[in-house]
Order: structure tokens, then sequence, then C-alpha cells
């Protein structure tokens, strides 16, 4: 057998031990089974004997054929009525050969036909059950079939009807029994209609195996006449035609036959279920997209898209930060204005249920890391009644799913991206932005105003003394409240700038958490990697099919 079929059996093998939950493929499992310890027994056998059986109805001549082949009355005759009831093997002596399922066998071992072994059947329009199941079982058996008709039942539907799950997978030969005039009508008929039921035949043989056996039988001192017709050809065919060479092309041949037939029952069964997996795919897409819609717009037009998060997430990494008196000022002011969110931290008091404006808050404090309670009921419930409706669609589909119809590989996932954006790029960006509000330089110009203020009323102050004048108290009261309105101004300023600074890194954080929520394999994993997994199966079994019809 060639290399590239016995890649073909090997990965047909692969399938054959297929035990997911796709039904159909499973299904088909025990006949490709069957169909591949067939195949491996004819790999084995491809350089040994070359079984021929006779088949045919009642009254053909089979026997009488075996006969005159063996030049000898081995088999039982009879015009009249059938007279086989059990197969003979006619075969040269000493050949070693295994007949693994048929049963009865009378042996004849004395025939001067090299590597060839002859098996007269019972007749295949019999109405007895074990005759027609002995036929079948010479017919699983045999590499060559020599299909024996007379002009009355060469279509005959008995004889077809067990020929026609053999189509591809064996050798025939047709053989015209009973000719008594040289008349080829019933040869055109009868190959017309073998071509149209998509049998291919290797020869057409016209035979009077009677005459033929009553010469042998009378000493065989004549050479064959016209009256046996082509029966000196059919001896010539299986004693020099059928050399070693041609009985390996054939049984090759009969293998390949097999296995395409095996191929291509797969392909029509997969190729079937094409639409409904389509159909799944399509159920696949639809529900991640509704589900991605649904999750964008929880988290970029909720509790994340409010600005005053995002202005008290800056403002705390610049208050962790802040520098000189002003910065000292914000931080004070800082943490009395976000007390609210830090006390249930600091208390340790889940506020997370049910909560989302604690929930958006912990993401940027970081404090929702590993929470898998991070996400509101109502969008798992939303996940959950997609996912449910999926399954549905999966086991109406052929796929057996498990009784479990929600898992938590949505929310782990969500839970792992949202976290990622937040403690990545979100808080590497804010804290960038920190360090550059809270930087020395502008610590430095901040305080510089107040204490240039307080640096000139001192030395207000101090040249007064030396004067020996004396400063009313409302100038006392009129510096300290320029300088409380200087550092106001001041804390303002840095407020403003830290709510502009929060609104450009609310606009790029949004922008990076739509990114990572659109990205594919957010929900349904288990069913993308099943219908992935069997999309593959049906990708091979394309590429099967494309071997077997382009060789």
């Amino acid at each position: 057998m060639s290399k590239g079929l016995t890649g073909i059996i090997d990965a047909l093998e692969t399938l054959a031990a297929y035990a997911g939950p796709w039904r159909i493929l499973r299904g088909e499992t025990k006949l490709l089974q069957t169909r591949l310890a067939e195949l491996r027994e004819r790999e084995k056998r491809l350089d040994d004997v070359l079984l021929v059986a006779l088949v045919g109805g009642s009254g053909v001549g089979k026997s009488t054929l075996l006969n005159a082949l063996a030049g000898d009355q081995i088999a039982a005759m009879s015009e009249m009525r059938p007279c086989t009831s059990a197969p003979t093997v006619y075969h040269p002596p000493g050949m070693q050969f295994a007949l693994n399922h048929l049963t009865g066998v009378n042996h004849v071992a004395r025939s001067a036909l090299e590597h060839i072994a002859l098996i007269d059947t019972p007749d295949s329009d019999t109405i007895v059950k074990e005759h027609r199941r002995i036929v079948e079982q010479a017919l699983q058996e045999c590499d060559l079939i020599l299909l024996c008709a007379d002009s009355e039942k060469y279509l005959d539907e008995a004889t077809w009807s067990l020929l026609r799950p053999l189509q591809g997978q064996r050798a025939m030969v047709c053989v015209e029994t009973r000719v008594m005039r040289a008349d080829d009508a019933i040869k055109r008929d009868w190959l017309k209609r073998l071509e149209e039921n998509g049998f291919s035949i290797e020869n057409y043989f016209r035979v009077n195996a009677l005459r033929a056996l009553d010469r042998k039988l009378s000493g065989g001192s004549r050479p064959p006449d016209a009256e046996e017709f082509d029966f000196a050809g059919l001896e010539q065919f299986l004693r020099h035609e059928l050399d070693r060479e041609r009985v390996a092309r054939i049984k090759s041949s009969n293998a390949a036959g097999l296995l395409a037939r095996t191929v291509n029952r797969l392909y029509e069964q997969i190729q079937a279920e094409t639409p409904r997996l389509a159909a799944l795919q399509s159920a696949i897409n639809e529900a991640d997209e509704t589900l991605s819609r649904a999750t964008l717009r929880h988290f970029t037009a909720g509790p994340l898209a409010e600005s005053h998060l995002w202005v008290q997430a800056l403002g705390r990494e610049v208050g962790l930060r802040a520098k000189g008196g002003i910065g000292t000022l914000y931080k004070i002011l800082e943490l009395a204005r976000s007390l609210p969110y830090r006390l249930p931290v600091w208390l340790r008091l889940d506020l997370y249920h049910g909560n989302d404006i604690a929930r958006a808050t912990a993401l940027f404090s970081k404090t929702a890391d590993g929470n898998d309670d991070a996400l509101p009921e109502s969008l798992l419930s939303h996940y959950e009644g997609l996912h449910s409706e999926l399954r549905m669609r999966f086991i109406r589909a052929g796929f057996d799913m498990p009784a479990n119809s929600t898992d938590d590989d949505y929310q782990q996932e969500l839970n792992r991206r949202v976290d990622g954006v937040f403690g990545g790029a979100v808080h590497e960006r804010l804290a960038a932005r920190a360090r550059l509000i809270a930087a020395w330089p502008a610590a430095v110009a901040l305080d510089s105003l107040p204490v240039a203020f307080i640096g000139y009323t001192g030395f207000l102050i101090v040249r007064a003394y030396w004067e020996g004048n004396l400063l009313p108290s409302t100038s006392f009261l009129h510096s300290g409240a320029v300088l409380v309105i200087l550092i106001a101004v001041e804390v303002a300023l840095l407020s403003v700038c830290v709510r502009l600074s929060a609104w450009g890194a609310r606009r790029r954080g949004l922008t990076d958490l739509k990114k990572a929520l659109v990205m594919p394999g957010l929900a349904f994993r288990r069913e993308k990697q099943l219908l992935s997994e069997v999309e593959g199966i049906v990708d091979v079994i394309h590429q099967l099919r494309a071997q077997i019809n382009n060789p």
C-alpha cells in the first residue's frame, strides 16, 4: 500500500479514537474501526494469495464453471435446483491463507493456478438466510469477484443488492455462462447496466463451461473448440494475466476503494452537519458581540466614565508625591475629601457588592484585584442568559454539554482585563502625571509667591520697628487675609491642573479599556474551543477526501 494511503489510514485511526462531545463523529467511530481493521488486514495481504469468489444466482453454472476450471468434478452440479450449501475453496497444494469470516469451508488443494484460490459460493438469490450470509462472508473475504450470470439472471436484483455495498472495493470480472450462440446482446446490455450503476469491470468472458468440462473429462485429447466460446480466454486470464504484479495491483485498488468509500461516507456525514456548524459559529459571534456591547456600555458609559473618579484617583497620586507647603495643604485636603472612600478600606468593610461607585474606586486604588465579585449582577445575569442559550444551541446541534450551564470564564477574564488596564496603563499614566504635577520645580513655583509675600510682610514689620513706627492692628489682619487668599489661589490652581490632567487621563484610559474589552476571547471560551476542535476535524476530513479523489 502506498505511503499516501498509509497516511490516510493513520489519520482515520485518529478519528476512530475520537471520544469527545460531538455525537455525530462518535456515531461513526464504530464503523470506522471496523473498516480500518479490514484495511489493516488487507494491507498485510498485499503479497498473499488472490481470493476469487464465484458469485451468481441459482442455476447459472457457478459450480460447473469451477469444475471446468479444475478439470474435475470437485463441486456438485445441478441445472434444476441449488446444490451449493457450503463454500468450496479450490487452491494449490500447500497454499497457506486465512479465511477469517468464512465458515464451513470445503478445501480442495489441487489447483494448478498459482497464488489464486477460487471460492464457489451458494446462490446469491437464495431464500435461505444462512446461504446468503455465506455469500456475504465470501464477498467480505475475496479480492476478485467472478460475477456469473446467464441470459435470464444477469439483471437479478438479489445479486446486485449484495454487490452495491462493494462498489469500488472489489475488482469484478463478468462471466456470461451457458452461452449457446455468438450473440453479444447480453454483453452490451449487462455492461451498460453495470456502468450506469457505478460498477467498474476488469474483463468480460462469454463461456459454455459445461462443454469445456465435458472436453476435459473425456481426457482432454482434443483442443478447445468454438462452442466453448471465451473459456480458453478465461483460463488464460486466470493462469497468466493474473500474475503477482497484477494481483498486488488489484489488492491495492481494492484497499484504495474501501478507503475511498470510508472517507466519502465520513465526508457525507460531516458535510450534512456543515450548516449546523456554520449556524453555531454565527450564534457564538452574535453572543460575543452582544456581550461585548453590554460590557463596553457598562464600563465606558457607567461609573468608570465619571470624571470625579479620575480626578480623585489622580489627586490621590499627587497627594502621595506632593512637596512644599502648598503640596502639603493639598494633601490634607485630598485626604479629607477621600475619607468616605478610604474609611471602609481601613475598617475592612465590604462595600463592593451592589455599589458600582465603590467598585470603580477600588479599581483605581487596586483594592479589587483578584475579587471575583467585582462585576454587577446585571452584567453577570446577561452573560448567563446568553451562555445558557448558546449551550442549548450546541446540544441541539449534536454536542454533549456539561450539566452546569454557567462557568466563571467570563468573570475571570473580564476581571483580568479590567484590572490589567487599571493596574497597568492607567495606573502608570496617572503616576506619571502625578510626578509631573508634584515635581520640585512645580512645588517651588507654587510656594514662591506665598513665601515672597511672607518675606515682604516681615520686611515691613522689621522696618517699622527700626523706624519706631507702630503698625496698626488692621495691617496684620489684611496681610493674613491676603496670605490666605494667595494660598487658596495656589491650592485652587493646583486642583485645576489635577482636574485638567485627570480629564486627559480619563479619555486615554477609556480608550485603553475599550481596546482591552473588544479583544477576542472575552467569554464563551469552552464553546469556541469546542467548535474550533470540530472545525479542525472537518478540515482533516476535507483534506483526506481531496487526497483520495486527487491522488
